[in-house]
């Protein structure tokens, strides 16, 4: 942190990643669980979120906080929750985020402009997507759409059990509660793959967060927005991230290919000896494209 003073009106990138720089989020349920606590803490606090971006490594955060105290406390609660869910879910301890988390001030239009779409285009970057508004994870789809990526959901028409899981989503949010990775993990199980992409999104719009007024009121519009995010990559310089010119692709090829192992299973792949460990990763460097420090990040041994 550079200063303590917050000049009113002005936006905060926040950025945090991993301690060890390892992955972050391996599956949906992951990514899911920490979106239903940001917008569970947004509203707690009553924290002005105007932007977020999951990686595989790590996350963005676009906000507007009351004061340093307000962003503190607000983004030390996402941390220290998400923190404790993760490691009671992968038999874990010990600390997720390296410290301190970096921050960086955005007071003028203009650098609030460039630090959003630098956001946004975050998996343009990282080859995932050709556009943003393709990752789901950069919630810029949800922009003016509540089911971007599938046909609305309409429960009378669904199945018995998509319409079960819709059911617990909504009596948690009413309950003010997020949504743990194993709980999501149950819910998606039953599903068919279309069923699932459904139900994303419906998690996705019921528990909605985003100030996409305040975002697109800076951009004259919702299509300035995605136009601006399309032709410009936004530039960041001190917020703390380290530059790394390589794909993300190889985290999604891994992942898929321990989902096939079995690997997420009781979390298999966080718990192996040695021995074992040495030969996955062998066979992760040689199946995907993955370098050694990408092999080495996914299975956490930096």
């Amino acid at each position: 942190m550079r200063s303590k003073r917050i000049m009113r009106g002005a936006w905060h990138h926040v950025y945090s990643i991993t301690k060890d720089g390892g992955v972050l989020f391996y599956r949906i349920s992951d990514r899911l669980c920490f979106y239903t606590i940001v917008s569970v803490c947004a509203r707690r606090f009553n924290m002005i979120v105007l932007g977020l971006c999951l990686m595989f490594t790590h996350f963005h955060m676009m906000l507007r906080a009351v004061d340093l105290a307000h962003l503190r406390a607000f983004f030390g609660t996402v941390l220290s929750i998400f923190t404790r869910v993760v490691n009671a879910d992968r038999r874990r301890s010990g600390a997720l985020f390296k410290r301190p988390f970096g921050r960086a001030m955005r007071v003028s239009d203009k650098e609030k402009r460039s630090s959003i779409i630098y956001l946004l285009n975050n998996p343009v970057e990282k080859h995932l997507v050709t556009r943003a508004v393709e990752d789901r994870w950069t919630f810029l789809a949800h922009c003016g759409e509540a089911y971007p990526f599938t046909p609305k959901l309409v429960k009378r028409n669904v199945s018995f059990r998509l319409r079960c899981a819709c059911d617990y989503v909504d009596g948690e949010c009413a309950a003010g509660r997020y949504l743990i990775p194993s709980a999501l993990r149950r819910l998606f199980k039953p599903l068919t793959r279309a069923e699932q992409e459904q139900l994303c999104d419906y998690i996705i719009d019921k528990y909605s967060f985003i100030a996409y007024n305040e975002v697109t009121e800076l951009f004259d519009g919702e299509r300035n927005l995605m136009l601006a995010a399309k032709a410009s990559a936004g530039k960041e310089f001190d917020v703390g991230e380290a530059f790394d010119p390589s794909s993300d692709i190889p985290y999604r090829e891994m992942a898929a290919l321990a989902t096939r192992n079995g690997l997420f299973e009781d979390w298999k792949l966080l718990h192996l000896e040695k021995t074992e460990r040495d030969k996955l990763q062998r066979l992760f460097l040689h199946a995907t494209s993955a370098n050694e420090v990408q092999v080495r990040k996914f299975f956490h041994c930096l």
